[in-house]
């Protein structure tokens, strides 16, 4: 009767009496004897582990003084590398290679950013696996599709973390050693004259080593923030998969329920629906709200880098082989940093958009005229798909996506006339 009388009110209420009615669903508990609790994934355990190897991360519940002395001295020693590779692109004399090398600053200072935040944020990104990462499915089925998808992707993000590994540390180090000149694989500004001094070449050949090496910890991190979007669009296809079955069971025990006892099962699975649902539409603002600030920087140099990196494939700035190859690595890297986050906050969407369809999927005309009354709402609601906006301005979708490589084009051109 209470949710007949709440539901009531909400017909003629505001969208926050909807809410407020939706949450007042909660009185009815019924379990299921069907429980699979899903972990972080090992892989991402192994990244943490190497954070902690590195000694990004600390080991203890708070930092201890040395702790804090290698954070920081990863945050200034990694600062110098934007810098150097920016001052190279001032004193080249080939403006060729100083728009590569400005290509290369801009994507290793958004890099230092997100090494300040992995350095910094180390409890805000465990409490944010937990809650992101950390949840449980009823079903067998959805649980089997879970992993199925998670495996998949987990292959793909190890096979992304390879790559990554063997072009930037080869890359840095055979480019430095091939021919008989000695010369640096990036032409860097630096204090000693490397070309004519053997000890100096090795001091600065050190330090790009060093310095590609703490990239790849902060690609680590990258590859992290995938995972936490791609879980919360997995989160919300398991909601619409219950959504679809509430109310059914495949145990033979429980064919001989009474319609009274479906309808309360049913009812009782609604309820659980709409509380996973009002707790999951703030997981993704979480994730929004940490990571906006890395988002917008990626969104605003994303069509100068993608646009360097056209421009010296398109006309071969390059010298030999191995420095196109890592030509075409940065081009993609470029391209697949932008291209991953807005594909998964599109699949945020698209997930969350189609939970009203997976509403009405469910057997919800035959239930009593009470529970239609919650499902009429409640479909209402789902119909606000989760968007991610950043910067109040910039949707993370694949539309974000292609009209920044318009932009990335459009520059390119502009660029190309100069030639």
């Amino acid at each position: 009767m209470h949710c007949i009388i709440t539901t009531l009110d909400v017909l003629n209420g505001s969208q926050f009496s909807v809410a407020f009615a939706l949450k007042g669903l909660r009185r009815l508990r019924l379990s299921r004897t069907t429980m699979h609790f899903t972990q972080i994934h090992d892989v991402i355990s192994l990244m943490k582990s190497t954070f902690h190897f590195f000694g990004v991360w600390h080991s203890g519940d708070k930092a201890t003084v040395k702790e804090m002395r290698i954070k920081l001295f990863y945050c200034i020693y990694h600062s110098l590398f934007p810098l150097s590779v920016f001052i190279g692109a001032i004193n080249s004399g080939k403006p060729d290679n100083s728009i590569f090398l400005a290509d290369i600053s801009i994507g290793a200072a958004v890099l230092t950013v997100k090494l300040w935040i992995l350095v910094w944020k180390q409890n805000e990104i465990l409490n944010l696996l937990d809650g992101v990462c950390v949840f449980s499915i009823r079903s067998d089925d959805d649980h089997n599709r879970f992993n199925d998808k998670l495996k998949g992707f987990m292959k793909f993000v190890f096979v992304c973390a390879i790559i990554a590994c063997v072009a930037g540390s080869l890359g840095s180090v055979i480019l430095s050693l091939i021919g008989s000149k000695k010369t640096l694989f990036l032409e860097i500004g630096y204090p000693l004259d490397y070309e004519n001094s053997g000890r100096a070449f090795w001091t600065a050949t050190i330090f790009l080593v060093t310095e590609v090496l703490l990239s790849l910890v902060v690609v680590i991190f990258t590859m992290i923030i995938w995972y936490f979007l791609f879980i919360c669009s997995l989160r919300y296809e398991v909601l619409g998969s219950e959504l679809k079955d509430m109310g059914r069971t495949s145990k033979k025990g429980d064919a001989n329920m009474t319609k009274r006892q479906a309808h309360i099962r049913f009812f009782g699975d609604l309820q659980r629906s709409i509380d996973a649902h009002l707790h999951l539409r703030e997981l993704p603002n979480d994730v929004e709200s940490f990571f906006a600030d890395i988002f917008l920087i990626q969104f605003g140099v994303s069509g100068l880098c993608i646009c360097g990196s056209i421009y010296c494939l398109a006309f071969d700035i390059s010298d030999n082989l191995l420095e196109r190859l890592i030509y075409i690595f940065v081009f993609f890297y470029y391209i697949a940093e932008l291209f991953m986050i807005t594909y998964f906050g599109n699949e945020i969407m698209l997930s969350s958009n189609r939970l009203s369809h997976n509403l009405f999927e469910s057997e919800w005309y035959d239930q009593p005229q009470s529970t239609k009354k919650c499902i009429l709402i409640f479909g209402e609601y789902l119909k606000q798909p989760q968007e991610l906006v950043i910067g109040k301005s910039y949707p993370l979708t694949l539309e974000t996506f292609t009209r920044i490589l318009n932009s990335a084009y459009s520059m390119f051109n502009i660029l190309k006339s100069f030639q």
